[in-house]
C-alpha cells in the first residue's frame, strides 16, 4: 500500500539557471509518489506493476516531449480552410504539427482513446482498467489539456454506441474509433450547444426531418463545436412533429463522410478565438440536410446523452485534478529552488501555508478522481451500485475540482511571481486552461443543480451516503475519530436538507443545490482520505494521509472565524515531508488532531 521511496520515486530534483527553477525534464509520475500510493489502494498489486512501466513512460513524456509540444501547439492555433484552391467546400481545419505529434502521443503510442474498447492496447490482457487509464490521462493533463477533449470525446462516442447503437452503427464505427493508428483513427465528439441554448438543452432548434427513402436529415446550427475537426459527432435534435422540451430531443450519429465517401451536409463556419485550450478546435457548425443515424431510443434521446455527458465531467475533473497537480509541483520547485529575505522561499511561513493548502486540494482531487474511475470499472462488471453512485459522484466531483482549480492555478502564478505571469512560463497556460474545465459540460452551477435532481429524483444520495459511511467505519485510528464525527455530521446535515426540499419554494430550492454538492464533495475526500490514512498506516506506520485528511477537514469543513490562521506553524512544519513522502509520525499527526468538545 506504500508508495515505494526508491530512485524511482523521488522529491523533485530542481534545474535552476540565474536563480529561475524549472520543473523541464521532470518525470511527473516519479514526482509524484501520491498518485502511485492511490492507485494502489484501487487496484490489484499485479494490476500496478503491469502499470507501472507506463506510468513512468507517460510522466517522462509529460515532463519533456509533450510539455514542449503543448507550449507550441498553444502559440500556433488551428486554422480553418473553407475552401480549396479549385473554390469548392472543404472545411479542413491545418494543425501545427506539434499538434499532431501529440495526437500521435495520445491515440497511438498510449491508445488512451482505444483502451477502453480494444483488449492488447499498452500490451494488456484484455481491456486496460479505468483506474489505469486515468492515471495515465492525469499524468497527460498536466502538460496539456486541450487534446484530451478529442480523446474523452472520442472514447465516449465509442462507449455510447456500443451501450445504444445498433448491430450496423457498431460495426461501422467502433473499431474505427478505437484505431491505434491516425490514418485508421475516426475521431467522435458530440455537440450539443446552440445559440438558443447552452445548458438549457431543451431549448435548442435543430430539427431532424425524415425523408421518403427513411433516412434522417438535419438542419440547424451548433454554437460551441469542440474537436471541429471530427470525423463523426454525436448530436442532439428534434424529430420534426416531436414534442417541446427536452422530452422531444432525439440522438442522432452525424458522420463527416457519407459510406460512399462524399462530404456530408455540414459545413465549419468559423472557428473559436478562445481563451485557453487553444491547441484544439473549436467551431461554428451548421446542418444544412446532413444525414444522422438514429442511436438508440429516438424519444430518449438526451438521457442516453447524459451518459456521455457525465463521463465528460469526470474527464473534466480528472484534468482539473492534472492541472492543480502541474501547479502545485511548479510551485514547489519555484518555492524550493528561489531564495528570498535570507532564505528559502519553500521556509517562509506564508509561503508554507499556500503551498500546504495546495496540496491538501490536490491530494483530495486525486483520490476522489480515481474513486470514481474505480466505479467506472465496477459500473462495466456490472455493480448497479456503481452506476448509481457515479450518477452523482460524477457532477459532485466536476462542480468542485474545476472551479477550484481556478484558483490553484492562480496561487501557482502569484507563487512564481512576474515570470508566472509570462507564456514562457507554463503558469499563463495553466490557468486559461483551468477556466475552461469550469464552463465546459456545465457550469459550476449547473452542475451543482443536477446534483440535487441526482438527490430528489434518482435517489442517489443514500448510495453515496453509504459509500461514504463504510469508509468512516474502517477508520481505527483514534486521534482520526474527531474528524469521523465532523463528516458523519455533514452528511447527516445534507440528508436533512434534502429531505426538506419537496416543501420549498423553487427559488430556497435551488439556492441550496451548490452548498449541499459543495459540503458532498469534502464530505466524500475526507473520508477517501482517512480510509487511504488508515491503510497507509497499517502498512507502514506513516500518518501522512491521515494528517492530510485532518488538515482538509479543519479547512474546508469546519467553520474558520474571519482573520483566523489556517495551519498552526505546526502543521506547516510538516510541508516537507507531506511533499517528499517521508513518514510522518503518530505524534505529529496526533498534534494536530481535532479536540473533541
Amino acid at each position: 500500500m506504500t508508495a515505494r521511496r526508491d530512485d524511482a520515486v523521488a522529491a523533485p530534483s530542481v534545474a535552476a539557471q540565474d536563480g529561475m527553477p524549472t520543473t523541464r525534464g521532470l518525470n511527473f509520475y516519479v514526482a509524484d509518489p501520491n498518485l502511485e500510493f492511490v492507485c494502489s489502494t484501487l487496484t490489484s498489486a499485479d494490476t500496478l506493476a503491469r502499470a507501472r512501466p507506463w506510468l513512468i513512460e507517460m510522466g517522462a513524456v509529460a515532463g519533456g516531449e509533450l510539455d514542449a509540444l503543448a507550449a507550441e501547439a498553444d502559440r500556433h492555433v488551428p486554422v480553418l480552410r473553407p475552401y480549396d484552391a479549385q473554390g469548392r467546400r472543404v472545411d479542413d481545419i491545418e494543425f501545427h504539427p506539434a499538434y499532431r505529434a501529440m495526437e500521435h502521443l495520445a491515440f497511438e503510442r498510449f491508445g488512451l482513446a482505444a483502451m477502453s474498447h480494444r483488449d492488447g492496447v499498452l500490451g494488456w490482457p484484455g481491456r486496460v482498467p479505468h483506474v489505469v487509464k486515468y492515471a495515465l490521462s492525469y499524468l497527460f493533463a498536466q502538460s496539456e489539456f486541450g487534446l484530451l477533449c478529442p480523446v474523452n470525446m472520442t472514447d465516449s462516442t465509442a462507449r455510447l454506441l456500443a451501450r445504444f447503437g445498433d448491430a450496423a452503427l457498431q460495426a461501422r464505427y467502433v473499431p474505427r474509433l478505437s484505431a491505434l493508428t491516425l490514418d485508421a483513427l475516426w475521431q467522435g465528439t458530440q455537440w450539443m450547444t446552440e445559440k438558443t441554448g447552452g445548458s438549457d438543452v431543451g431549448a435548442l432548434t435543430t430539427v431532424a426531418r425524415r425523408d421518403a427513402d427513411g433516412t434522417w436529415r438535419l438542419w440547424g446550427d451548433k454554437w460551441f463545436a469542440s474537436n471541429a475537426n471530427a470525423d463523426m459527432a454525436l448530436t442532439l435534435a428534434r424529430p420534426e412533429g416531436a414534442p417541446s422540451g427536452t422530452r422531444g430531443l432525439g440522438l442522432f450519429i452525424v458522420p463527416r463522410h457519407l459510406p460512399d465517401g462524399t462530404r456530408n451536409a455540414w459545413s465549419i463556419n468559423r472557428l473559436k478565438d478562445k481563451l485557453g485550450s487553444r491547441s484544439m478546435a473549436t467551431g461554428e457548425v451548421t446542418y444544412a440536410g446532413a444525414a444522422g443515424y438514429v442511436v438508440g431510443d429516438l424519444p430518449r434521446g438526451l438521457a442516453q446523452m447524459m451518459e456521455m455527458v457525465n463521463a465528460s465531467r469526470l474527464s473534466n475533473a480528472m484534468r482539473a485534478a492534472g492541472i492543480m497537480r502541474r501547479a502545485l509541483l511548479e510551485s514547489v520547485v519555484h518555492a524550493r529552488g528561489r531564495a528570498a529575505f535570507g532564505g528559502a522561499l519553500f521556509d517562509k511561513p506564508l509561503m508554507r501555508s499556500t503551498l500546504l493548502e495546495m496540496l491538501l486540494d490536490v491530494e483530495a482531487a486525486a483520490s476522489v478522481v480515481l474513486n470514481a474511475a474505480a466505479m467506472f470499472d465496477a459500473w462495466d462488471a456490472g455493480d448497479p451500485e456503481a452506476a448509481r453512485l457515479l450518477r452523482i459522484v460524477t457532477p459532485v466531483a466536476k462542480g468542485w475540482i474545476t472551479a477550484r482549480a481556478r484558483g490553484v492555478t492562480g496561487e501557482a502564478m502569484n507563487v512564481r511571481g512576474g515570470n508566472g505571469y509570462v507564456e514562457e512560463w507554463v503558469n499563463a497556460r495553466l490557468l486559461r486552461d483551468a477556466y475552461l474545465g469550469a464552463i465546459w459540460e456545465g457550469s459550476t452551477s449547473v452542475v451543482a443543480l443536477d446534483v440535487q435532481r441526482a438527490i430528489a429524483r434518482d435517489g442517489a444520495l443514500a448510495p453515496l451516503s453509504s459509500f461514504i459511511g463504510r469508509r468512516l467505519d474502517d477508520v481505527r485510528e483514534r486521534h482520526a475519530k474527531p474528524v469521523v464525527d465532523v463528516v458523519r455530521a455533514v452528511v447527516a446535515d445534507v440528508e436533512r436538507r434534502a429531505a426538506g426540499w419537496a416543501t420549498l419554494p423553487i427559488d430556497a430550492r435551488e439556492l441550496d443545490a451548490r452548498p449541499v454538492a459543495e459540503a458532498l464533495y469534502h464530505a466524500l475526500a475526507v473520508a477517501l482520505l482517512l480510509d487511504e490514512g488508515q491503510a497507509l498506516r497499517a502498512a507502514s506506520d506513516d500518518h501522512h494521509k491521515l494528517l492530510v485528511a485532518t488538515l482538509y477537514a479543519r479547512r474546508w469543513l469546519t467553520p474558520m472565524r474571519p482573520g483566523a490562521v489556517p495551519f498552526s506553524p505546526r502543521a506547516l512544519d510538516t510541508l516537507g515531508r507531506l511533499v517528499d513522502w517521508r513518514a510522518v509520525d503518530a505524534d505529529v499527526f496526533a498534534a494536530e488532531a481535532f479536540v473533541r468538545d
